[in-house]
C-alpha cells in the first residue's frame, strides 16, 4: 500500500493510476491523516458485490428470524405492490 500526501498527488497522478491499475492501492493523505484512498475498478466492483452478498444475508437472516419464507415475502410484496397500483 503506497501512502502519499495530497500535494504530491497532484503532481504524480498518472504515476498512482498506473500504480492502481497494477494492483496497488494508494492512500492521500493531508496533514499526515489519510482522506482518500485509490482502488481499481476491479476492486471496487469486488468490494460493491461483497456488500451487496453480505447485506443480502442480513436480510434473509432477519426475514427468518420473524419467520417469513420467500414465498411468503414474494406473496406480500406484490399485495403491497398492487394496493399502491
Amino acid at each position: 500500500m503506497n501512502k502519499v500526501s495530497l500535494a504530491k498527488a497532484k503532481d504524480r497522478l498518472s504515476q498512482l493510476i498506473r500504480q492502481v491499475e497494477a494492483g496497488a492501492e494508494v492512500l492521500i493523505t493531508r496533514r499526515d491523516t489519510v482522506v482518500a484512498r485509490l482502488i481499481s475498478e476491479a476492486e471496487y466492483q469486488r468490494l460493491r458485490r461483497q456488500s451487496a452478498v453480505t447485506g443480502l444475508r442480513a436480510m434473509r437472516d432477519r426475514f427468518k428470524a420473524a419467520g417469513l419464507s420467500a414465498q411468503e415475502l414474494h406473496r406480500r410484496s406484490r399485495e403491497e405492490l398492487e394496493e399502491r397500483g
